[in-house]
């Protein structure tokens, strides 16, 4: 009788077993970021960027899966135009880092060789240079290089909350559409009012392909 029982377990377990055994993947992803300083209005625009990035699939079963990556990103963020010393200054600040997602996902089949899978986690941002680029409306144009950003409020980390949905197409071909919400402060800037604390908000076009 126990043999029977633990037989009967077995070939009911047998699909999620088989499933969490499906192979593990790496892959490869190249996107275009949208960035949208928000929480505060300190002179900071829009801007826009690339991320590259390696990616490890590895599924859970009954179509989860997790997938954690490591890859490099550059964003651009305008400056407004502000004026000193009867000169009007315009410019950019451009931020260089390390980008650390873990997503976790769910994918369906809908054809042979197409799949959809909706995803999200934490993202996990290492600024390694931040530095603003301004161009000065004088005479004699000039332009001004600040040493680190990371003097004046902007911080070494940050962190995303990350979701998005993707397709893929022959298991190899790879294409998503995301989106980050910033969860802790990019940059933090004192006022009379006390502090602002901006944060990073990112949208993103992906394409990759699977190894």
């Amino acid at each position: 009788m126990f043999k029977k029982i633990i037989f009967a377990v077995a070939v009911m377990l047998a699909p999620v077993v088989m499933q969490a055994q499906r192979p593990a993947f790496f892959g490869i992803r190249t996107s275009f970021d949208v960035t949208h300083p928000a929480g505060c209005n300190d002179g900071i625009n829009n801007g826009s960027g690339l991320t590259v990035m390696g990616v490890y699939n590895m599924p859970l079963g009954k179509n989860l899966f997790i997938e954690p990556g490591v890859g490099l990103f550059y964003n651009t963020m305008g400056i407004k135009p502000f004026e000193d010393n009867n000169a009007i200054y315009d410019g950019s600040v451009r931020n260089f880092g390390i980008r650390i997602p873990v997503n976790i996902g769910y994918r369906v089949g809908l054809f042979d060789n197409f799949e959809l899978a909706a995803f999200t986690g934490p993202w996990f941002n290492i600024n390694c240079s931040t530095k603003a680029h301004l161009q000065a409306d004088t005479d004699l144009p000039m332009t001004i290089t600040s040493p680190s950003m990371f003097e004046y409020g902007w911080h070494h980390f940050d962190a995303q909350w990350g979701f998005g949905i993707s397709a893929t197409y022959a298991d190899k071909y790879y294409l998503a559409i995301s989106g980050g919400v910033g969860m802790s402060a990019m940059a933090t800037f004192n006022n009379h009012d006390g502090k602002d604390r901006m944060r990073r908000n990112t949208l993103s076009i992906t394409i990759g392909y699977n190894f």
